[in-house]
């Protein structure tokens, strides 16, 4: 939403969850097109925009403008900390219980923390695990939180396009389910994660960095469901590894998995037809 003044000068600008969970077809021109509700808009400079509003103090801009496209930090605002992280997509949630990356509530949850504490939208939000209490008179967030989260539901995981090879696809499932062990977590017949289960598991079990996990309500990340793989890189809570070959290198070495090239490489061309 945009609000002229008399002078027909920009005087506000709104936004909205489409602004960061969705993209474009290109189906017009690059960057025109039909709108890709849920995709996780990895090319969008979040810092580099809020940093425009002349509200935020100028070594708070300096820190946003260093995130890059596709990153934020919900939190820094609250703590003062800075650990950004990627955008996720708001697809394939249906049957997922939580959306973050750590796990802190249902989609309902973050939906409200991000309209109240980060869009500063007219609603209420209480969290006592993060000392986090907002209220408002009249709240025009709440009410619309259901409808909201059962749009979310709604959206599908896109599907990987082109074409992959189907022997290679067929062995990386074999590896994803049998010696790479990704399906005692990423379970398949739960949208690929176990969240579902009330699993949350420590920073430390899959070599993940804990910084932005300490400043959350569980200390702990959630089993990422993995539909969709292919449309939102980097990955990785913190964007760490830049393709999925770096993921697969990443749980090789850490879990000490002792996978093959011909594996490993297997692997990739199934988690990329997700």
């Amino acid at each position: 939403m945009e609000t002229l003044d008399g002078q027909d000068e920009l005087i506000r600008v709104g936004i909205t969850c489409a602004l960061c969970h969705s993209h474009v077809d290109n189906s017009f021109a690059p960057g025109i097109g039909k709108r890709l509700d849920g995709w996780a808009n990895t090319d969008l400079d979040v810092g580099a925009i809020v940093a425009l509003s002349p509200a935020i103090p100028e070594a708070l801009k300096a820190i946003m403008r260093a995130w890059g496209p596709g990153m934020y930090d919900p939190r820094i605002n609250i703590d003062g900390l800075n650990t950004p992280i990627v955008i996720p997509p708001a697809y394939g949630l249906h049957g997922v219980s939580k959306e973050t990356f750590t796990g802190d509530g249902p989609v309902s949850y973050w939906n409200a923390y991000v309209a109240v504490t980060q869009m500063h939208g007219r609603g209420a939000f209480s969290d006592p695990r993060l000392s986090i209490t907002v209220s408002a008179n009249p709240d025009l967030v709440t009410s619309k939180l259901p409808a909201l989260a059962e749009y979310q539901f709604s959206l599908p995981a896109p599907p990987a396009p082109g074409t992959a090879d189907a022997a290679a696809v067929t062995r990386g499932e074999a590896v994803f389910r049998g010696p790479a062990n990704c399906a005692s977590c990423h379970i398949p017949e739960r949208q690929f994660t176990d969240v579902g289960l009330d699993r949350l598991h420590a920073p430390s079990a899959t070599g993940m960095d804990p910084a932005y996990a300490a400043r959350t309500a569980t200390k702990q990340y959630r089993t990422t469901p993995l539909r969709g793989l292919w449309q939102h890189p980097p990955y990785f809570h913190d964007g760490s590894a830049t393709t999925l070959e770096a993921v697969v290198a990443h749980y090789n070495q850490t879990l000490s998995l002792g996978l093959t090239a011909e594996q490993r490489a297997d692997l990739v061309a199934y988690l990329a037809r997700l």
